[in-house]
């Protein structure tokens, strides 16, 4: 036989397998699509629908389908057609004309043809697949992340339907921690709580949530979110750090002294020093007895606010030795805080009026007192810095004080805090 009539028979052979292997009725499971990019996630429309078909409909169905998969879009479309026309019953003849859809960016008319199938097909694996991929390609992360998440949890899915769950997840969660980073008030720690249910590892976010929670005073949370880490780092600088300010929110300050008395030593950072020594200080002041409380929250402190505070910070007014017995004052007797007065009335910081008989327990401070009554404090308990100054000014100025009548009108009120803060200087001089 010649050369030529034996490569004519091969050809037709060939030509005869195809058609074979074309028209041969599917047999075993749905194939799983072959196609490339985004598009191989649109699975074969026959996985979920279990209703029988005539061999036949299978047979021009398969065809269909890898006229798809290898991007002929109107051969499949041709054929998906046909069937859909001639046997409406086949379902995915329809979610193959959506399938065609997805692909060519015609989303309105998929989730038509989509939604044409649910409804005949209460629970439809490829169908719910096809509604996840027009979100995704819209863009909608969120509604896709939502429908992957209960398809991946079925058992019957394909792998690719997870292998495409895992990317919706890191995608959405990406979206969702630049958009947390973004945020400010309860917004950012909605955005912060949805991207932890999807990735509980992402320390940055948990922490940021943490500190943002204690930013609003929200102990509970705080300390519920911090816990895993807890239970992980609890040796990590930021962790310890958290967790005593949880402490102080609950005014557990003993706990969280001791845990910033850890940093500072440990990690040598300032900050923690600076926070410690504020903590020792508003410890102290929750141990301290109510007109203390009363005196230092004051928005317009008074004589007597004055008084209690200087008794209690002031070491060398509470234990001062040798004090000489006070002019009686008639407007004391009652008054909150009627020791410290009487004790700031022996040592000559506040005066009594000789003619009224009175020193005023409940008037204001104003600023230019405020200057006198410190520069009085630093003579009379003997501050080296006091010496040979010649007025309240130049006192204050040589001790290193704050003078407020350089910030605040003569004649303005002070408050409590401010008063404290002027006597904690005082303080430090008298220490010196």
């Amino acid at each position: 036989m010649k050369r030529t009539n034996l490569l004519f028979l091969a050809a037709l052979a060939v030509a005869a397998l195809r058609c074979a292997s074309t028209n041969a009725p599917s047999s075993g499971p749905p194939l799983i699509p072959e196609t490339r990019g985004e598009d191989r996630y649109l699975i074969d429309p026959r996985i979920g629908f279990d209703r029988p078909a005539p061999p036949k409909v299978e047979t021009r169905f398969e065809s269909g389908w890898r006229a798809f998969q290898v991007g002929d879009n109107a051969g499949a479309r041709m054929v998906f057609d046909q069937i859909r026309k001639a046997h409406p019953e086949y379902l995915p003849a329809t979610l193959g004309l959506a399938a065609i859809d997805i692909r060519d960016g015609h989303f309105d008319r998929a989730a038509l043809a989509i939604e044409r199938a649910q409804a005949k097909v209460s629970s439809y694996t490829a169908a719910e697949v096809y509604t996840g991929e027009i979100a995704v390609r819209q863009s909608q992360l969120k509604r896709a992340y939502d429908i992957y998440s209960q398809l991946a949890t079925q058992i019957a899915v394909p792998d690719i339907v997870k292998d495409r769950y895992a990317d919706i997840r890191e995608r959405y969660f990406e979206e969702l921690s630049a958009n947390a980073r973004a945020a400010t008030g309860p917004d950012a720690n909605r955005i912060l709580r949805e991207a932890l249910t999807i990735n509980p590892a992402a320390r940055d976010l948990r922490m940021q949530l943490v500190r943002n929670l204690l930013a609003q005073k929200n102990w509970d949370e705080a300390r519920t979110t911090l816990d895993p880490l807890v239970n992980t780092e609890a040796n990590k600088s930021d962790v310890q750090e958290s967790l005593a300010e949880i402490e102080v929110g609950r005014g557990q300050y003993e706990q969280a002294i001791q845990r910033y008395e850890m940093l500072s030593k440990r990690d040598r950072d300032p900050r923690y020093a600076n926070r410690l020594n504020e903590l020792k200080a508003r410890w102290t002041e929750e141990n301290m007895p109510p007109q203390f409380r009363k005196a230092i929250e004051s928005e317009v402190a008074t004589r007597a606010d004055l008084a209690v505070l200087l008794y209690w910070k002031l070491a060398s007014i509470r234990f001062a030795q040798n004090v000489g017995t006070p002019p009686i004052a008639i407007d004391v007797e009652n008054a909150t805080g009627r020791d410290e007065i009487v004790r700031a009335i022996a040592l000559g910081i506040l005066q009594v009026d000789p003619v009224t008989r009175r020193v005023g327990p409940n008037s204001p401070v104003t600023a230019s007192a405020l200057t006198r009554y410190a520069a009085r404090v630093l003579v009379a308990r003997g501050a080296s810095c006091a010496r040979g100054t010649s007025d309240a000014h130049s006192t204050l100025t040589a001790c290193n004080v704050s003078d407020v009548v350089t910030t605040l009108s003569p004649d303005e009120p002070v408050s409590g805090r401010v008063v404290s803060d002027v006597v904690d200087e005082i303080d430090r001089a008298l220490s010196k």
